[in-house]
C-alpha cells in the first residue's frame, strides 16, 4: 500500500516535494512492517498548522509538525490508517539551515519524527527523548537508500 499525500492548496511553496515524501513514507511503513496501513501527509503552511493545533491541541501557534495517530485498530488490518501526519512548509524552510539540510531533507526528517510519534514515541523526558532519537536515526538510515535521489540525503 502506499502513503497517501495530500497538499494543501494554501501552501503553494510545498508544490515538488510530495514525490519525495510518498518514496520516504513507503520506506517508513515498510520498514516497520506496516505496509498494508495507510498513512496521511498534509504539507501545509503557519496559518493551516496554527489552525489544527489550536483545533486539536488548544495551542495557538504554529509548530512544525503535527501527528494524530489511529492507534484503537489492529495493525494487522489491510488498508486500515495508521495516521496523519502535519508538516509545516514553513516551519521546515525555516529551520532547515539550523540543520544544514535540503528543503526536501528537513521534510524527510519531520516525516520520520511524526512517523515516530504515531507509533508511540516522544520526548517529553530526556530517557523518551533518546529513544525516539534512536529510533528516529534507524529510519533515516532505512529511508536513505529507498530514494530516488539518496546521495543528497545527510
Amino acid at each position: 500500500m502506499s502513503a497517501e499525500v495530500n497538499v494543501d492548496l494554501d501552501a503553494r511553496k510545498g508544490a515538488g516535494h510530495g514525490d519525495r515524501l510518498v518514496e520516504a513514507a513507503d520506506a517508513l511503513l515498510a520498514s516497520c512492517d506496516l505496509a498494508q496501513r495507510e498513512l496521511s501527509i498534509l504539507l501545509t503552511d503557519d496559518d493551516g498548522i496554527r489552525a489544527l493545533n489550536l483545533r486539536w491541541r488548544d495551542v495557538d501557534q504554529p509548530t512544525d509538525v503535527l501527528s494524530f495517530a489511529f492507534d484503537e485498530v489492529d495493525d494487522q488490518i489491510p488498508g486500515l490508517p495508521l495516521g496523519d501526519i502535519a508538516i509545516n512548509i514553513d516551519q521546515a524552510d525555516a529551520q532547515r539551515s539550523e540543520h544544514g539540510l535540503t528543503l526536501d531533507e528537513e521534510l524527510i526528517f519531520l516525516l520520520v519524527h511524526g512517523f515516530c510519534h504515531l507509533r508511540g514515541y516522544d520526548h517529553l523526558t530526556e530517557v523518551e527523548a533518546t529513544e525516539m532519537r534512536a529510533e528516529e536515526e534507524r529510519l533515516l538510515r532505512e529511508v536513505r537508500p529507498t530514494l530516488s535521489r539518496p546521495e543528497t540525503f545527510f
